[in-house]
């Protein structure tokens, strides 16, 4: 204890740590300090000494937790998809890969629940959604011109359609088992992708 108190940052860290694991699987009125401070090994006046509140440690988590998480998930490995058929192939392994604690299902679960009573939090949580519709509308632009995309697709709504998807895919994913439900989700959004394609000349 008296290590961690001689190393703020890394007390900082432990506390996000103990955040990201409570906020994910439990949702944000399903997590309490006294959980997260039970899993840290903390005390409460070492997390308040770094948070003031609830709502200032789940800002911070969405901000340094859940957003490069949904970075490293979708945003940077985006760069590297240079056809249609690569952006198909990363969504089916984005999908196939949806589990009820990843950055995807947090994000949707604390966004139904947080984003329309609570502005600060929401804004933070929108903050993510606008890289990853950014990151999408980016590559289906690139595409455009490098000849992938059809020229008449919109890679802004295209984005919000495909960013949209995958939220209520994780939703889905938590609500049902049955592996049947999940491949005609994805045989339908697989299908979706392939309109975006150019047409050969």
């Amino acid at each position: 204890m008296n290590q961690r108190k001689k190393q703020p940052e890394q007390t900082r860290k432990v506390i996000l740590d103990a955040a990201n694991h409570e906020f994910s699987l439990q949702g944000y009125s399903g997590s309490g300090l006294n959980g997260i401070i039970s899993l840290a090994g903390l005390t409460k006046g070492a997390l308040f000494h770094h948070f003031a509140d609830k709502r200032a440690l789940a800002k911070s988590w969405i901000e340094e937790r859940l957003a490069p998480a949904v970075d490293a998930l979708w945003l940077t490995p985006l760069d590297a998809v240079n056809s249609l058929d690569a952006f198909r192939k990363f969504c089916r392994e984005r999908f196939t890969g949806l589990q009820s604690d990843d950055a995807v299902s947090a994000l949707g679960a604390v966004t139904a629940e947080l984003a329309a009573r609570d502005e600060v939090l929401g804004d933070a949580l929108e903050t993510v959604f606008t890289a990853w519709r950014g990151a999408v509308a980016g590559l289906l632009d690139r595409g455009k011109s490098s000849g992938w995309i059809h020229p008449s697709i919109q890679p802004a709504n295209e984005a919000a359609l495909i960013v949209a998807a995958f939220v209520g895919f994780s939703v889905t994913a938590q609500a049902t088992s049955d592996p049947e439900i999940r491949r005609l989700a994805f045989t339908a959004l697989d299908a979706y992708l392939e309109t975006l394609r150019a047409q050969e000349s």
